[in-house]
């Protein structure tokens, strides 16, 4: 079975990255009787049209002492997570991609990069899935998405400027590890169907986003969560694992004093292996904030 792989990158960038007040929304209220944890959906590119975010993510964050992310506010933006990363991204032993892919595939890639004045000669030594990051973020800047407009960067600017307290349900290693991870299921095959949809970007944007700003858990779960889980080991490594041990983390926010804010990607709250359900197994009474 083919791996999509721009659908692919496009759950990372949910899992790691619509206008309109809609009614329901993409933060979770889990309760004991002790404290309360928001789960709040994060995608990690938002254009500026995506603001304000629903009042809902406000009410959330202002009940809240402490603000949770995947990783240690700012890791991500320094030099050394670039560093880190790009020894994953790239081949270390001299070859490049297109000695791993088919020339079809590479003479595909390399009339895309020309005709959009993308620098081939640096992104020839990306891996596969690193390439078609690349070139999905670069199409996404184009459409106005940024980094930098994302749920978290937002929030964790907002946490610093009021001095709240912050956490993380994972290290920056363990999220480039997982990145990384992604490549084995990679190769000539998606790369050419990859590029033919980079086209579409906008139009499957806008389908994500729309999923997640509405709070559309049975959306969610048919584009974040089916097309993984036609590949276990992947499903196993980007979902499963990372969620139970996040409840983990969590369970422990819920047995402690005053409430918590954790901001993860959304496609870790939709399906029967979400973040969610693992917490309403254990007994939680998890319900949805109403706009």
């Amino acid at each position: 079975m083919r791996l999509n792989l721009l659908r692919m990158t496009l759950i990372i960038i949910i899992l790691f990255t619509a206008s309109g007040v809609q009614a329901e929304s993409s933060v979770w209220a889990a309760r004991s009787s002790r404290a309360t944890v928001y789960l709040a959906g994060s995608v990690h590119m938002l254009r500026a049209s995506d603001y304000p975010l629903p009042a809902e993510f406000f009410t959330a964050y202002q009940d809240s002492r402490k603000i949770v992310f995947e990783v240690p506010p700012g890791e991500m933006e320094g030099p050394e997570y670039m560093g880190k990363l790009l020894s994953e991204a790239i081949y270390n032993d001299g070859t490049t991609l297109k000695e791993h892919i088919t020339s079809e595939a590479f003479a595909k890639a390399e009339r895309f990069c020309r005709e959009r004045n993308y620098p081939m000669a640096q992104y020839q030594f990306f891996k596969p899935t690193f390439f078609v990051m690349t070139l999905t973020v670069l199409e996404m800047n184009k459409i106005g998405a940024d980094p930098q407009k994302g749920v978290d960067y937002f929030f964790k600017n907002k946490a610093m400027d009021d001095g709240k307290a912050t956490g993380s349900l994972e290290t920056m290693d363990q999220q480039i590890s997982i990145l990384a991870s992604v490549d084995a299921s990679v190769g000539s095959d998606q790369i050419l169907q990859a590029i033919d949809e980079l086209g579409q970007i906008e139009v499957m944007l806008g389908e994500h986003l729309a999923a997640w700003r509405n709070g559309d858990e049975s959306k969610m779960e048919e584009l974040y969560i089916k097309g993984l889980k036609r590949y276990p080991k992947l499903y196993q490594t980007l979902i499963v694992d990372r969620n139970n041990k996040w409840v983990r983390d969590i369970e422990g926010y819920l047995n402690g004093s005053g409430n918590t804010m954790v901001v993860v990607g959304a496609a870790h709250l939709a399906g029967t292996d979400s973040v969610i359900n693992l917490l309403r197994k254990r007994g939680y009474k998890v319900i949805k904030l109403q706009k």
